[in-house]
């Protein structure tokens, strides 16, 4: 069986600002990235679950149109009181303090990376248990998360893992045995 993991399209938000969990939209380019993940996805049925944010729920619905259903757990990391603020407005000491313990260190009123990644793995996991080919539509914080568990990357070491906006990663499940085929596709 095979999961692909599609990272949302570039959303619609200036370049600097702190957003997760927010439930931001997608950038006018919308339409021909979505045109081009189409484009790369192979012609077969998948099961399809994506994060219930708009700007994934709308790429959904353009590739699959409404055989999808959602799930909190693809959400992305809740970055709590850090939201929606310039990341240039943040207090240094307390980027600082959350870069220094990225993996553990609770964001004010957010989630830790390792909470994340707990939902993140737990989704996945489910899906290799159906044993039915599957389709994630989410976000970058999440598909490191699985990208990490899969290639045996330590967590603090998830952030150097390219994913980009309309890019999809594939793994497959074979006998007990997790493999990476491609990544930002």
């Amino acid at each position: 069986m095979e999961i692909y993991l599609i990272r949302h399209t570039t959303p619609a938000i200036e370049s600097g600002v702190c957003y997760g969990a927010s439930d931001v939209d997608v950038a006018g380019s919308f339409e021909t990235e979505a045109a081009e993940v189409k484009a790369k996805l192979p012609a077969r049925n998948f099961k399809v679950v994506s994060s219930p944010s708009q700007r994934c729920v709308k790429l959904a619905r353009a590739l699959f149109g409404d055989q999808f259903s959602t799930d909190d757990r693809l959400m992305e990391m809740n970055f709590g009181n850090w939201e929606m603020q310039p990341w240039d407005s943040i207090s240094k000491n307390a980027i600082s303090k959350w870069a220094d313990n990225v993996v553990f260190e609770r964001i004010p009123g957010g989630e830790t990376y390792e909470e994340l990644f707990n939902r993140s793995i737990q989704i996945f996991e489910a899906c290799v248990a159906s044993g039915e080919d599957t389709v994630l539509i989410t976000h970058g914080g999440v598909i490191r998360c699985v990208l990490a568990l899969v290639t045996d990357t330590a967590l603090v070491d998830a952030f150097d893992l390219n994913v980009d906006y309309g890019k999809i990663s594939g793994i497959k499940a074979e006998n007990g045995q997790l493999s990476l085929i491609f990544r930002n596709l």
